[in-house]
């Protein structure tokens, strides 16, 4: 693909009014949820279009590495990943008071004086988009927050992660020989956890049935976070969503495969846990720690205003549409709206 070359002195002012124009559009449609000006609604209390609004602002204009996703047409990223950490800042502020857990002022001085944001994202397109929306975000809100959501994210981590387990009845849709389209599986998939939360009682018989045909399929499957060979699963929506709820979720988009269970318990302190837990990178630490506000999430209203998308319990942030979640969450069929 070729582009038209923009003569060196007009360049920066087309540039930047190419993305005013494509900000102007993220702000010109929908509505907002049932106060004015909101751009989600966490428990009755707002986060104004204008939060968002501002960061989206300063990453167009600092930040050179969003061109290729204006180019793309790509800046609603920007603005839903912008709304996904202030909810996740809002959550996990809560969650430390909860849990009586202090970012320390000398830790975070030290991590702002790394400045761990300082390097330059790539300009040249190498970096996928939902990443680069992310560090473009992570740089342009104000560095004292964020610096203090990974240190409380990470004391969330470190609080819950040894004594954390998971019961779960389970099955799997896999694809066959053949590739099931993508939208085929999540389609198979969701009918199952439908099946699931609306017969808790008759999974037994569900399971024994996709046992007998050869899938992955287990009553009473206990997961021990400490124990599990791949540790990153922990940061998925099966540790993190409530007893008797139903979970369908993809374990990585690289693997033809979904998981459908219905979590019969959630412990944070189970016993008899591995003496030496698995080693884990920051990034493993930061998302166990988010997972774990999913009870809280989970509890509260998070209502989202259409012109951003809407709320994914599964990847604990907002996507444009609930198609476009990685995952459901189906709550336990005594609490389900009819």
């Amino acid at each position: 693909m070729t582009t038209a070359k923009l003569r060196p002195r007009a360049t920066k002012t087309v540039l930047i009014a190419v993305l005013t124009a494509l900000v102007a559009a993220l702000t010109a449609c929908g509505s907002g949820p049932s106060q004015i000006n909101s751009a989600v609604l966490i428990d009755g209390r707002s986060i104004s279009v204008d939060e968002v609004q501002a960061i989206l602002d300063k990453v167009v204009k600092e930040q050179p590495a969003a061109r290729p996703l204006a180019q793309q047409h790509k800046l609603d990223l920007v603005a839903r990943e912008a709304l996904s950490q202030l909810i996740v800042h809002d959550l996990v502020t809560k969650a430390a008071r909860e849990q009586h857990i202090t970012a320390n002022r000398d830790d975070v001085a030290k991590a702002m004086n790394q400045d761990p944001f300082g390097q330059k994202v790539p300009t040249d397109g190498s970096v996928p988009a939902e990443a680069l929306a992310a560090q473009l975000v992570y740089r342009a809100r104000d560095l004292h927050d964020t610096v203090t959501d990974q240190i409380l994210l990470a004391q969330l981590a470190d609080k819950n992660f040894s004594g954390l387990k998971v019961t779960m009845d389970y099955t799997t849709v896999a694809s066959d020989s053949t590739g099931a389209a993508a939208a085929s599986m999540r389609k198979k998939a969701e009918a199952k956890a439908h099946e699931f939360a609306d017969n808790p009682n008759g999974v037994a018989d569900l399971i024994a049935k996709d046992r007998a045909a050869g899938l992955d399929a287990n009553e009473a499957a206990e997961f021990a976070a400490a124990q599990l060979q791949d540790p990153a699963l922990v940061s998925s929506v099966m540790f993190g969503a409530e007893e008797g709820s139903v979970v369908a979720f993809q374990p990585s988009a690289g693997q033809a495969f979904w998981v459908v269970g219905l979590i019969r318990k959630r412990e944070t302190n189970a016993s008899g846990q591995a003496a030496q837990p698995p080693q884990l990178s920051a990034e493993q630490i930061v998302a166990i720690g988010k997972r774990m506000l999913q009870p809280l999430a989970d509890k509260i209203e998070i209502k989202v205003s259409p012109r951003y998308g809407t709320w994914d319990a599964a990847s604990m942030g907002v996507v444009a549409s609930a198609a476009e979640s990685t995952g459901i969450v189906l709550a336990p069929s005594g609490t389900r709206a009819q």
